[in-house]
């Protein structure tokens, strides 16, 4: 937890691909290593820095501060930590929704969901890009009709 503190989402967002698809530990996977609460326990460092950086007013009260974080780790726990820190980078460089002066928790969330349909488009492109290599490694290999035909044609004289 100390390495992976927010002060690292600047260098992290500097290759968002192995975020989303490298072997940084799931926010579910923290809970089963380091015992109960301690996704939450790293999620609350995260959300701190962000109100810091917005300049709230208000910071969160530890009620809100809390339930923000036991709704991250329980609903998105799938998320990889470099993940979530990608995603604190680009709410605080405002790619998504963002504070009026005051802390609102529904602005964290909205705004995971919308970093969730930044991801599955990432997602969709690798296997697109996947697909893509697949069927040119299949092009080297593969034959037309007419030398199939011509294969055959050999291969049924030779029986």
């Amino acid at each position: 937890m100390v390495a992976v503190n927010p002060d690292r989402q600047l260098q992290i967002s500097e290759h968002p691909e192995e975020c989303y698809f490298g072997q940084s530990p799931t926010l579910a996977s923290l809970d089963i290593i380091y015992g109960r609460g301690a996704a939450e326990a790293w999620l609350l460092p995260e959300v701190q820095d962000a109100c810091l950086f917005m300049g709230i007013r208000e910071m969160p009260d530890n009620y809100q501060a809390a339930k923000l974080v036991k709704i991250i780790a329980q609903q998105y726990g799938y998320l990889k930590v470099d993940e979530v820190q990608l995603f604190f980078f680009y709410f605080c460089s405002a790619r998504y929704r963002h504070f009026y002066n005051t802390f609102d928790p529904s602005v964290i969330i909205l705004s995971l969901r919308d970093f969730l349909h930044d991801r599955n488009r990432a997602c969709e492109e690798r296997e697109q890009r996947e697909r893509e290599r697949e069927h040119e490694e299949w092009k080297k290999n593969a034959i037309t009709h007419d030398e199939y035909l011509a294969w055959l044609k050999n291969h049924q004289k030779l029986d």
